[in-house]
């Protein structure tokens, strides 16, 4: 005994030393256990790369390892397992049932016997299947036995031990409430449409998604564009103070103006560099929308854009356009389901007020031998057990009426929502189409200007030689010139921004952009 209890004391002590050594580790960082490769990006941030990349492969990359477009991804295969949950409802089910009974009585007293023992052992073992169906209708099939046996007899028992059998079907159908396909399928027709909307909700995402990415896309070419102009606009500055310089050396000019000019200089290499930081911010916009980031093969590489910003004219018709988007948006789609779930919530709860009338009905036909397989062969439909009967209850049911009062007032808030999203559609899409039309009147205006400025800056340069002009009025010039290269590149870059973001409130951005999206 002694021997057992020091085992057993040794073996809690190492139990112990072996849980506090446990506690005592150092548990694994983030990136230790989601395998980040800290080299590879210290590897990569020490060579140059150049990635050529377009809008296309943008948007592929943005949905690849998008985790919100991931996490979306996921909400309709759960609402599709409420549906199997739902539907499990008219699933049979299967019973077996097995119980044994002893059963001692002493006799009773008389002048006539003495006490004796009495005692009876009976089994039963039943087996069944049971369920409901789509009309409320719940059923069950049984199979019935029963083995008796006891050290009494009397004149009344004629067979001991005997046994029983009995095949019997129980029928329990509503009448009232709880009656009818719709009553009884709403659980699985609701998490069908939430399914569904589930489905448009992760189409929204992805939509949202596109939308985003080529928005950033643009605004890099923007950026990248207003650099080239930054550096245009100062190898021109830097030119007219070459030719001031050697025109002060001739006292062509006076100081004042070669301060001036190299004060300008100056103002445009700040701008230089101002225009090279937001290129460099917004290509990690692009890389991260993108999720280059997360590569340690391109996160630092420089990326070199394919597409550039067309000028499409679009022929927009209002009324088209405002059709396609209630044919088209995901959201709207969504809402109308959701009414669909709504309408199905207020015939259940208007269901629930009804009385509780069941009908419960009953056959079975009985078996009875000395032997189990005697009971089995006798069973015949001479020997019937039958039940008729009906079953009603009706309680106060104010929860049920209060219930059914928020489902109708749930309706209501939703068709009110409903006609709101209608309204804010309707606005949305004419918001959109007339932005394309603004925004296209833009660039044909911007197109013009900076024509323009640039025929007007090559005569007052041919002016400025002959000394018509002074060096203030040629920075004006230049100035004036930067501006309207600035301007046509920003309205082309706000057009194609313009188109993007229509196509997206119509809901045909997956459509025009060739994106199938594959079944969640």
């Amino acid at each position: 005994m002694i021997k057992k209890i020091f085992c057993l004391s040794l073996v809690f002590i190492f139990s112990i030393v072996q849980i506090g050594f446990a506690m005592g580790q150092r548990p694994p960082s983030p990136t230790e256990r989601e395998g980040f490769d800290k080299q590879a990006f210290i590897e990569s941030a020490k060579s140059e790369r150049v990635l050529r990349i377009g809008l296309i492969d943008c948007v592929a990359y943005s949905l690849k390892n998008n985790s919100e477009v991931k996490i979306e991804r996921i909400k309709p295969k759960l609402r599709a397992d409420d549906e199997r949950i739902a539907g499990a409802e008219f699933e049979p089910t299967f019973s077996l049932d097995y119980n044994i009974k002893d059963t001692k009585n002493i006799s009773q007293f008389s002048e006539y016997f003495t006490p004796t023992v009495a005692t009876s052992r009976t089994t039963d073992f039943n087996v069944g299947v049971g369920g409901k169906i789509v009309t409320g209708t719940e059923y069950n099939i049984d199979f019935l036995n029963k083995k008796y046996k006891s050290n009494a007899s009397s004149f009344y028992e004629k067979l001991n031990p005997y046994y029983t059998a009995e095949p019997k079907i129980t029928i329990t159908q509503p009448l009232f409430r709880g009656f009818g396909i719709l009553v009884n399928r709403a659980d699985i027709i609701i998490s069908q449409n939430t399914k569904e909307m589930s489905r448009d909700d992760f189409k929204d995402m992805v939509m949202d998604t596109i939308t985003k990415t080529q928005a950033v896309y643009y605004d890099y070419i923007y950026y990248l564009e207003q650099y080239a102009i930054a550096k245009l606009y100062l190898e021109r500055t830097q030119k007219l103070l070459e030719v001031n310089k050697a025109r002060y050396l001739k006292g062509l000019v006076s100081s004042v103006a070669l301060l001036e000019t190299e004060a300008a200089v100056a103002e445009r290499e700040k701008a230089v560099i101002t225009s090279e930081f937001d290129v460099e911010t917004a290509e990690d916009d692009l890389k991260y929308i993108t999720n280059l980031v997360d590569d340690p093969e391109v996160w630092n590489a420089s990326l070199e854009l394919i597409d550039k910003p067309k000028f499409i004219i679009q022929e927009i018709d209002l009324a088209q356009a405002i059709e396609a988007a209630f044919e088209y948006r995901p959201d709207y789609h969504a809402a109308k389901i959701d009414l669909d779930n709504r309408d199905i919530k207020v015939k259940v709860a208007r269901n629930a007020l009804l009385p509780t009338v069941n009908f419960v009905g009953g056959y079975g036909v009985d078996g009875l031998g000395p032997k189990y397989k005697d009971a089995l062969n006798i069973i015949d439909n001479k020997y019937k057990d039958w039940s008729v009967g009906v079953k009603v209850s009706y309680p106060w049911g104010s929860d049920d009426r209060a219930r059914y009062d928020q489902r109708k007032l749930e309706k209501t808030q939703a068709w009110i929502a409903f006609d709101r999203l209608g309204q804010k559609i309707v606005l949305d899409i004419r918001e959109r189409v007339r932005d394309v039309d603004i925004q296209q009147r833009q660039v044909e205006v911007a197109t013009i200007a900076r024509e323009r400025e640039m025929l007007n800056y090559e005569a007052q340069k041919e002016r400025y030689a002959a000394g018509y002009v002074s060096t203030h009025d040629m920075l004006d010039y230049q100035n004036k010139l930067s501006r309207s290269e600035l301007d046509y590149v920003k309205s082309l870059i706000d057009y194609n921004i313009a188109v993007i973001e229509l196509e997206k409130a119509q809901g045909l951005t997956l459509v025009k952009n060739n994106v199938i999206l594959e079944e969640p």
